[in-house]
């Protein structure tokens, strides 16, 4: 058997663990890193959760010996990933199952166009063989001995409880890596796997899924809140409940059955995706809710004692003045414990993506100039001001140093600056795929 490294840049990302699960089980030699220091096997799988890792990690990608296979959120443009990396095969979407084929081709026993779910280079052009969903049970995920040590937005490990989402948010990558139908993992599985998890020395889990409360869900049923309290029951019976969480919660996707249950069985927060205070902001994220529900999901958590976060998205395609001013004022009014601010990122394979790949930059607010000279866009700084006033708006307002006026400019001046390749990257791809499906 092989000998193969599944390599992840920067974080132990559950689906890397997952394919050298996967890997392990099939009688191959794994290892699983952090970082690409030291990577010599004769097979190696990236998993990239960026457009950014295309640039970042490209050089030493290129330089590297053997067979490497591309996988992640990445492989929803493959496109892309071959324009900026010389590897042998993109495993688009769901992998895991495609593992023993990508073996067998790595062995020279197949053709590519044998993998399910592949793109790959041929002499006119890119060619994506045809995939399915992948079914919900699979291997135990190979732990890293140090997983301990990571923290990942306060969790050692993100763990996948179920798939897809039946939202149409423009922003998000889930419905179109994972589909619209929810598929939820059998109970019994994800306890044995948070089980070794924590043997093998996680300590803080999150449950992640795209909307933590569709699990069990369907589009017939709507939310299963049976199911859902029976999930954080028994995790918690595993971790204890200071060490679960469920991050990413809809607001109209809560209850007061919901909420009972994450109160009895996690650590006690609730992480509402909120995005906008501006009903016209909301409807052109096609998010689905208004600012009415924000404010009726949240009072309803602090009825249980839930502490409250939310996220909030500006330099939005088309936001004007009127629709920030809206959401600071929602901002505001919530008094929020704590607040995450997101300049809107053009993911690959969303619709926001699409938009701003067709968007002059003079209408493009991470482009925009800004009027204050202390910024390079509009975007930059609306992101700087909601999130400078989010530390007054909260319910314990935390008071302004020099040193997290600091954080908060190198943050926002971050995330422009990652907005900005992000958007250089995907425009150099907007030609369209140009390839050929099988």
């Amino acid at each position: 058997m092989s000998r193969v490294t599944v390599v992840t840049p920067e974080h132990y990302n559950y689906g890397s663990m997952l394919i050298a699960g996967a890997l392990r089980d099939l009688g191959h030699r794994v290892e699983i890193r952090k970082g690409f220091d030291g990577v010599k096997s004769e097979i190696v799988f990236i998993s990239l959760q960026s457009t950014i890792h295309l640039l970042r990690y490209r050089d030493i990608i290129n330089k590297m010996g053997g067979f490497r296979v591309v996988g992640g959120p990445v492989s929803i443009d493959p496109e892309m990933v071959f324009r900026y990396l010389d590897v042998d095969l993109v495993v688009m979407g769901e992998g895991e199952d495609k593992v023993g084929p990508v073996m067998e081709l790595a062995a020279g026993n197949c053709k590519p166009e044998d993998v399910p779910g592949a793109a790959f280079r041929s002499p006119e052009g890119i060619v994506v063989s045809e995939s399915s969903p992948c079914p919900m049970e699979r291997p135990l995920p190979l732990v890293p001995g140090d997983i301990s040590r990571e923290d990942i937005r306060g969790a050692s490990v993100y763990i996948e409880t179920h798939r897809g989402c039946p939202g149409n948010c423009t922003f998000c990558q889930v419905p179109e890596f994972f589909g619209r139908n929810v598929r939820s993992r059998p109970l019994k599985d994800i306890i044995m796997e948070v089980r070794e998890l924590k043997s093998s020395g996680a300590r803080r889990f999150a449950i992640s899924g795209g909307t933590g409360t569709l699990y069990g869900s369907s589009k017939f049923r709507g939310i299963d809140e049976e199911a859902f309290r029976d999930l954080l029951r028994c995790i918690s019976e595993v971790t204890g409940s200071r060490n679960l969480t469920v991050p990413d919660i809809r607001v109209d996707m809560v209850s007061p059955e919901i909420l009972d249950a994450i109160s009895e069985y996690t650590n006690g927060w609730v992480f509402y995706g909120i995005e906008s205070g501006s009903r016209r902001m909301l409807r052109k994220m096609k998010k689905g809710i208004t600012p009415d529900q924000v404010v009726e999901a949240v009072e309803l958590a602090r009825e249980y004692n839930l502490k409250v976060a939310g996220s909030f998205i500006v330099g939005y395609p088309g936001e004007d003045d009127d629709d920030y001013q809206e959401t600071l004022e929602l901002a505001d009014e919530l008094m929020l414990d704590d607040y995450f601010v997101s300049i809107a990122e053009p993911l690959p394979g969303t619709e926001l993506g699409e938009e701003v790949m067709e968007l002059p930059e003079d209408e493009n607010p991470v482009f925009m100039k800004s009027s204050n000279r202390r910024f390079d866009s509009l975007a930059e700084e609306r992101a700087f001001n909601l999130l400078l006033e989010s530390y007054v708006f909260r319910s314990v307002p935390v008071p302004m140093t020099s040193r997290l006026l600091k954080s908060i400019t190198e943050e926002v001046r971050q995330q422009q600056e990652h907005i900005r390749t992000v958007t250089g990257c995907s425009r150099e791809s907007c030609d369209g795929f140009g390839g050929l499906s099988l």
